[in-house]
């Protein structure tokens, strides 16, 4: 395979290579494919340990809290349509008053 150049690069080491001597053991890289493709495995079935143990201890962790998850995010949620409302109510109030003061 030849490479056809015109200007300053035409005489770089790339276009002299003669790629027909680049010849790779394909036993080789048929072992890498191979052990690439086990190692991906290995490192999949390290990460679902990984998940689970996490998931675990986690369920664990918050099994012993007072007070349940669910109830705290039912407080919060409460706590922030509350905040939503009174802000709403804050700014109607407000801009009621700026039109009085206006007219």
């Amino acid at each position: 395979m030849e490479f056809a150049h015109s200007g300053p690069m035409a005489d770089s080491t790339f276009s002299k290579i003669s790629w027909t001597e680049f010849r790779p053991n394909r036993s080789r890289l048929t072992a890498g494919a191979a052990l690439t493709g086990v190692g991906m495995l290995v490192a999949t079935a390290g990460v679902g340990v990984l998940v689970y143990e996490l998931a675990r201890a986690g369920r664990s962790w918050t099994g012993s809290w007072e007070v349940p998850p669910t109830e705290l995010a039912h407080r919060a949620l409460r706590h922030a349509q509350t905040a939503t409302q009174s802000a709403a109510r804050a700014g109607r109030d407000a801009w009621s008053s700026y039109e009085e003061g206006v007219s």
